[in-house]
């Protein structure tokens, strides 16, 4: 039997310790090697070293590197946050300090120093019929590029807050990551989305936002501080079915409307619906549409706020311009039947069915029958 030492044991521990240690650190450089190798093509594969992760003290979301010292993220994620954190590519952890901007848009600068700095914005306008989503997955703890999707509606020049509206997935982080073209070109920032439909601020706004950069602004930090309380409110009333208290629902009121955000209207008009509040649901979602109207998320519950309040007529209008949008959604193609047989419109009907043939085929025996049937 061979007989060891102390000294020689210990030796052996130590040498056993720092090989685990090794191989440890080497499987795990592999992982990280797999979980970050893309397989796109350079010029969107290099969008994954421009995302960062944002972390405040209620979310964790996306941002944009602009340049070494400046980011991009949205408003909502910072609140009246003085100051939030930022994974960097390279994986470490700096501070970032949030610029104040007059303009209606949820965009905010992150700066990285204490130093201004001036930016030329590379941004082009145009309308590509695909695009993808590059943004920060909780989920997977990292920069992830998602699948192609395609574009479903954009803003015109005239709503500041109006956004491009896309089929890309909706997940927990991605505020603030980068919607970008097939051949890399930065198109939009992501803000917000519901169900399956996501919204970005156009790109090409970055400039004039850039330009009302004002560090002493006060109407900047009430703002934040009604999205801040805002966000609060809906996420207290999650936990009601009916009856919210009266204190609740004015702190929801009165927060989400003087945060003018289209994202926290659109929430507060969907959190009122499932409360059974249609009228404030109602008024909230009215206030999100006159900011971008052509946005399905708003539009969508808008209709189903309606059809529950039973306001038909002022129903149908909002479906028609669902109906040019998204006609394939088979719930939007099912509230546009329902509302032509309860006002007996016709001519709504029969456009409804037309499209149900096309795009949901098998429900339009069902759809035929209850049409024919409130027309008779």
């Amino acid at each position: 039997m061979e007989y060891f030492s102390n000294s020689q044991i210990i030796i052996k521990l130590k040498f056993f310790i720092i090989s685990s240690i090794f191989v440890i650190f080497i499987l795990s450089q592999q992982a990280f090697s797999q979980n970050e190798s893309c397989l796109e093509e350079d010029e969107i594969c290099n969008w994954m070293k421009k995302v960062v992760a944002i972390k405040t003290p209620t979310m964790v979301a996306s941002g944009i590197l602009l340049s070494d010292n400046l980011i991009v993220t949205n408003k909502h994620v910072a609140e009246d946050s003085k100051k939030v954190l930022v994974r960097m590519p390279d994986k470490k952890i700096v501070a970032a300090i949030p610029i104040p901007n007059d303009h209606p848009a949820d965009i905010i600068f992150l700066s990285l120093s204490d130093r201004s700095q001036k930016i030329e914005f590379e941004t082009i306008e145009f309308q590509p019929k695909e695009v993808i989503m590059v943004a920060f997955d909780i989920g997977r703890n990292s920069i992830r590029i998602f699948e192609r999707s395609k574009t479903l509606s954009f803003p015109n020049k005239i709503n500041k807050q109006a956004r491009i509206h896309s089929s890309t997935r909706n997940l927990p982080g991605t505020s603030g990551g980068a919607l970008i073209d097939n051949k890399g070109n930065l198109i939009g920032i992501i803000a917000s989305g519901g169900g399956q439909y996501n919204e970005a601020i156009p790109a090409i706004l970055l400039k004039d936002i850039y330009e009302l950069n004002n560090n002493e602004s006060k109407k900047f930090y009430e703002r934040g501080k009604s999205i801040r309380l805002c966000a609060d409110g809906l996420e207290e009333i999650k936990e009601y079915q009916q009856s919210p208290s009266n204190l609740l629902i004015k702190k929801i009121q009165n927060n989400c409307e003087f945060s003018n955000n289209k994202f926290l209207l659109d929430m507060a008009g969907q959190a009122f619906g499932k409360v059974g509040l249609l009228n404030d649901a109602i008024y909230f979602l009215e206030k999100s549409t006159n900011l971008d109207p052509q946005s399905p998320t708003s539009l969508h519950s808008l209709a189903i706020a309606l059809h529950l309040n039973k306001s038909y007529e002022r129903e149908i209008p909002i479906l028609k311009t669902l109906l040019e949008i998204i006609p394939e959604d088979p719930q939007v193609l099912r509230l546009s039947v329902q509302a032509a047989a309860f006002t007996k419109n016709k001519a709504f009907g029969n456009y409804a069915i037309s499209l149900m043939k096309i795009h949901n085929p098998g429900a339009v025996s069902l759809a035929q029958d209850f049409l024919d049937n409130a027309l008779n």
